[in-house]
């Protein structure tokens, strides 16, 4: 497994509105204590920022950037190239009090952004600070990735930490097979993903001691429904798509942000840090 993807530079979307001061919270909290938080405002190509989006005034080690671009993915995309960031943090698009509701600009990002991406969900800002981590893991490097970031935050913060996996007793033509052939094949299945889960708890760092969830059914909605309340941030891994390291989301890691109730943090391909610009 490869070293941790730790957040020293992170970037948050700071446009004044409620759901960008969810975000701010929550990227305090993910950023490495002597790393630069960096308040990015984004104003469309040839306007001038409107006079009531005002970034919040930066605390020590944080500082305020401002980009032109013709959307705000493409700028914060941009910027984070840049700044070779580490990690950009958004807060919810709509949606219900404790609901992560990614919006376009994460959307765009989630589907290849040059770094890591997180979600915070509307009224983090009062959430409690991260006390339990969690990480969906399937085994892929990206999930690997991820668990390891997941790792070293619950590390650096004293946190518990927790491994989610899943399982599925459908497939083609299982009807059509003995009884017998299919319990066999379902015990098995379920061994593999246990085996999976051990393995991964095997990783930990010493003063990290995971809890391992194996759960039944669609790995989101499952995963989802088991962090609930429970877990302060959820780490999970994108999609590979050949050696660029950039986040591309697979219908698991979006779909987890879709469902979630705390931030959800993915990971580029491999964990890898930003190339060069």
């Amino acid at each position: 497994m490869s070293g941790p993807l730790r957040f020293h530079r992170v970037l948050v979307g700071a446009d004044g509105s409620d759901a960008s001061a969810d975000a701010l919270v929550i990227a305090r909290r993910l950023v490495e204590p002597d790393g630069e938080l960096v308040l990015a405002t984004i104003r469309e190509r040839g306007f001038r920022r409107h006079p009531t989006v005002q970034p919040p005034a930066p605390e020590r080690g944080e500082r305020i950037a401002e980009h032109a671009a013709s959307s705000a993915a493409r700028g914060l995309a941009e910027l984070a190239e840049a700044e070779r960031a580490d990690l950009i943090v958004l807060g919810a698009h709509g949606g219900f009090d404790g609901r992560t509701s990614p919006g376009p600009t994460a959307l765009r990002l989630l589907h290849g952004g040059p770094c890591a991406v997180a979600v915070a969900p509307r009224g983090a800002r009062k959430a409690a600070p991260i006390r339990h981590v969690g990480a969906a893991y399937d085994a892929s490097p990206e999930a690997a990735a991820a668990l390891a970031s997941a790792y070293a935050l619950a590390a650096r913060t004293g946190a518990a930490m927790s491994i989610f996996s899943t399982w599925l007793s459908t497939g083609p033509g299982v009807g059509s097979f003995d009884p017998d052939v299919v319990s066999d094949a379902l015990q098995l299945r379920r061994s593999e993903v246990q085996d999976r889960l051990d393995a991964a708890a095997e990783t930990a760092p010493a003063d990290v001691n995971p809890r391992t969830v194996m759960l039944h059914g669609d790995a989101a909605v499952e995963i989802a429904q088991a962090c609930d309340g429970v877990v302060d941030v959820l780490f999970a891994g994108s999609r590979g798509y050949g050696p660029v390291h950039r986040t591309f989301a697979g219908s698991v890691s979006q779909a987890l942000m879709l469902a979630s109730t705390q931030p959800v943090v993915v990971l580029p391909r491999a964990g890898a840090p930003v190339a060069p610009a």
